[in-house]
């Protein structure tokens, strides 16, 4: 790998530079525009423009020098369309003065004793017929381009061609003159260039080296681009590779501006936000075993998948492969959902569910596992439920028990191989584990626990008016975290040996119920920070215009597990209090997970 800064020159020895096949489109638009220009016209400061990633391609004896352009496709194509628009615009005495450097530019000779030009920047398959337009406008008894049929809906290479020219005729000609002169300058240095070398540089590793800079390097345009060219190259025809395209890729990826946002939209994976596409792609991996969580990062995946096409010689290897992905593409867009704030979750919904529990925790390691029983199973939806039933508590499971989730990913790879290995895996948390769990939780955790006891109350009960709800209540503590002012009075307590506590253990024993399950609840809204301390009574009433627990009631885990007590009488919340209500709720959440 080299990195060099230099001018817009750098292209007038190259030969073919390619833009990948299969590339998306160009995308850049009004606002790029008039920023390149409004950056090239101010004369008191160089001009860096970004970075351009090219890969050397290997090319035969005596045939021009091949490059492709592995990132930087949007600006290499905004600065030649400039140049053209300059080109097309100075007057015949200045067209011919310069024609040679431009031609150097924009055309290469395939043929070194013919006398036929051609483009040098071979655009993608969505882009090529608008490319070859502007570029071959005037040139070679070619008609210029009717500007007056260039409008919003016209491709975007052609709207950037119209803009430069309409701006360009509101400068006058010494300031064309100087901006032509300060774009081909060899010494303004306003691009740095990457070169590559075909085989010994991998993309994603030089994406992930330079990611701090902002460029933007897709791993699914990689991939992608690596399946179709490999497709063109063991069939021969480009024809039927862009029929191919179209029905599959093109239909499941791109087929519209919701389709698109879908899969560049991010989730949060661990510590890591990630798109969809990306998502999925990493998914696929594990579950056709090219991609070993234990051994391989995620900059690895793009090398990775090329390995494995390298590995596939007939066009029906790689059409088979290709099926596959879309096939997991339109389970993970039909099964795994976002979620947001307006999201309706009930108990029944045992899918949703899982997936809910699973993002609460940021856990997305059994995803892969999740797509492949869908996709496996798909004719035996009992089978789904139960096997997906049975990974809901193992993972909730471990969650309250506060085991560690390190070793999730191999496990991962072992239920893709053996599904009902998850049964003998529930047993290894035992259900006093749970029941120590429950007695020092997370509000996190706590929460989420809450949330799902409430919704199967709702979900078995008809008296309840809805059994959908929003996952947006706050975690409130009973008993305050900072107790210590207005719940003075501890009751008298014994340790299990039959003997009094001291003042002391007392205390100790009060910070530690605190943090029990009982002692929380869901509230509407968060109570008011002064009132959240205050005794019992008034944290349920209020006082004033501070409202209390009971304005924000409208959840069963608090109206009738507290308010309706304390409006019956029951005016005290302590600690034995604290153990009731804790093991009342482990006994509903065993219910709901069991062991089996």
């Amino acid at each position: 790998m080299e990195a060099n800064a230099k001018g817009f020159q750098f292209l007038s020895p190259e030969g073919k530079v390619k833009i990948p096949f299969f590339q998306r489109s160009y995308v850049w638009d009004k606002d790029n525009w008039e920023d390149l220009l409004s950056e090239l016209f101010n004369t008191t400061k160089s001009h860096f423009l970004g970075s351009i990633i090219l890969k050397q391609l290997l090319s035969s004896s005596g045939e021009p020098k091949q490059l492709e352009v592995v990132d930087g496709q949007q600006r290499l194509t905004t600065l030649s369309v400039l140049l053209k628009a300059l080109y097309d615009i100075f007057p015949p005495e200045l067209k011919e003065n310069c024609k040679g450097v431009v031609w150097q530019l924009l055309f290469y000779r395939k043929d070194f004793v013919g006398a036929n030009y051609e483009i040098k920047i071979d655009h993608s398959q969505v882009d090529v017929d608008a490319y070859r337009k502007v570029i071959y406008a005037n040139v070679n008894n070619n008609p210029p381009i009717e500007l007056e049929s260039i409008n919003k809906n016209s491709h975007k290479i052609l709207q950037c061609y119209k803009f430069f020219l309409n701006e360009l005729q509101n400068k006058s000609e010494d300031e064309r003159r100087t901006l032509f002169n300060r774009m081909l300058d060899p010494e303004n240095k306003m691009l740095v260039v990457i070169d590559l070398v075909e085989g010994s540089d991998d993309e994603q590793t030089i994406f992930d080296t330079l990611n701090t800079a902002g460029i933007r390097l897709s791993l699914a345009e990689i991939i992608k681009n690596a399946l179709f060219q490999k497709i063109i190259k063991v069939s021969g025809s480009k024809e039927s590779a862009i029929d191919f395209y179209r029905e599959t890729w093109e239909k499941t990826f791109l087929a519209d501006e919701d389709t698109v946002k879908y899969w560049e939209t991010e989730r949060l994976t661990g510590r890591l936000m990630r798109d969809n596409i990306e998502i999925l792609l990493h998914c696929i991996a594990i579950i056709k075993g090219f991609y070993d969580p234990d051994k391989h990062t995620l900059s690895d995946l793009s090398k990775l998948y090329k390995k494995e096409i390298a590995g596939k010689n007939s066009k029906n290897e790689l059409e088979v492969f290709i099926d596959e992905i879309i096939k997991y593409a339109d389970i993970y867009r039909n099964k795994i959902p976002t979620f947001d704030n307006s999201t309706l979750f009930s108990f029944d919904d045992a899918i949703k569910r899982l997936l809910h529990i699973l993002e609460v925790l940021q856990i997305s390691t059994f995803h892969p596992f999740m797509l492949f029983i869908f996709k496996e199973y798909q004719n035996d939806e009992s089978y789904i439920q139960q096997i997906l039933s049975n990974l809901e508590k193992f993972v909730v499971r471990r969650m309250i028990a506060n085991q560690e989730t390190k070793s999730y990913n191999k496990l991962c790879k072992d239920f893709i191989n053996k599904p009902d290995l998850i049964v003998n895996k529930l047993g290894e948390t035992t259900d006093e584990q749970i029941s120590n769990g429950l007695k020092s939780i997370s509000n996190k955790n706590a929460a989420l626990l809450l949330f799902w006891v409430e919704l199967n109350r709702r979900n078995k009960d008809r008296k309840y008016d809805t059994n959908e709800l929003k996952y947006n209540y706050s975690l409130e503590h009973i008993m305050p975290q900072k107790w210590e002012e207005y719940w003075k009075d501890i009751p008298k307590k014994y340790n299990a040996d039959g003997s009094e506590m001291t003042d002391e253990e007392a205390k100790k024993d009060r910070y530690n119920k605190v943090y029990w399950i009982g002692n929380m609840t869901l509230l509407t809204s968060s109570l008011n920070s002064a009132l959240r301390n205050y005794i019992f009574e008034k944290k349920v009433n209020g006082e004033g215009r501070k409202k209390g627990i009971k304005a924000y009631a409208d959840l069963s885990i608090t109206k009738e597990d507290i308010v309706i007590l304390f409006e019956n009488g029951d005016t005290v919340w302590d600690e034995n209090k604290i153990i009731a209500r804790t093991a009342n709720i482990e006994k509903e959440i065993n219910q709901i997970l069991g062991n089996t």
